[in-house]
């Protein structure tokens, strides 16, 4: 079961490399390939959790937020992230506005 949350994601093709693994990860599983690229993803996610939460826990301490406080900010309100990032550090290497 998938608890889908969020926007849906569109993304280009993949490389004729990367799309023929992809079918014939989808063909063995006998799943269907946007689903199999779906469980891509999410495995690569998974696997890529430490390094990402990381970053976060990093620039979170910054900004003095709390990291899930900064995980869902940036999920929820990317552009408010950015300028909240971009403002401390302006300020704080003492950058012209």
């Amino acid at each position: 079961m998938r608890f889908e949350t969020g926007d849906p994601l569109h993304l280009p093709p993949l490389p004729l490399y990367e799309s023929a693994l992809l079918s014939s990860l989808a063909f063995f599983r006998q799943q269907e390939r946007t689903t199999q690229a779906l469980n891509c993803l999410a495995m690569y996610l998974r696997q890529s959790e430490a390094r990402v939460l990381g970053e976060i826990r990093f620039y979170a301490k910054l900004v003095n937020l709390e990291s899930d406080e900064l995980l869902m900010l940036i999920h929820q309100h990317p552009d408010q992230a950015e300028a909240l990032l971009k403002n401390h550090l302006k300020q704080r290497l003492n950058l012209p506005e």
